[in-house]
């Protein structure tokens, strides 16, 4: 999970949630990731709401871009992590 908090912020959330994946701060320099990704909004100074599930060697293996002031939500993140835990026979 990404997050524009910073490290401490992303680490409390993550306790809080009882989560057991890394979550990523992209807090400084702000936006670095998003640029790499090709979803910063310059103009705006913020990212797209962009989601993204990555493998353990680093492959994007889902993505998803959606349309400003739309919430995601979480069931396609969902389903790529059944796909991922179903090829790895998990």
């Amino acid at each position: 999970m990404r997050s524009c908090w910073g490290s401490p912020s992303t680490g409390s959330f993550a306790r809080d949630r009882n989560l057991h994946f890394p979550l990523l701060s992209d807090f400084e320099p702000k936006g670095e990731v998003a640029r790499t990704y090709g979803v910063y909004r310059d103009g705006a100074g913020t990212s797209e709401r962009a989601l993204y599930v990555i493998d353990g060697d680093g492959v994007v293996r889902w993505s998803y871009v959606s349309p400003v002031g739309v919430n995601p939500g979480a069931d396609g993140i969902l389903r790529a992590l059944e796909g991922l835990g179903a090829e790895s026979g998990s």
